[in-house]
């Protein structure tokens, strides 16, 4: 689930767009991301970018 979240979010989307896609609620979209968020060490969406990207998790 951590990979493809933030794959999405890589590619710009919103909570909302996140839980369509994934087929979950919106708040649950908000737990995995302040979970994977945690597990990355960072604090926002663009962070969490740079870093997977950095870490070759992600790519643009």
């Amino acid at each position: 689930m951590s990979l493809r979240l933030l794959r999405l979010i890589a590619q710009g989307m919103n909570n909302l767009d996140i839980a369509t896609i994934l087929r979950i609620g919106e708040s649950t979209v908000k737990s995995h991301i302040s979970r994977t968020f945690s597990q990355l060490g960072v604090n926002d969406r663009t962070q969490a970018v740079i870093v997977t990207v950095k870490r070759g998790i992600v790519s643009l």
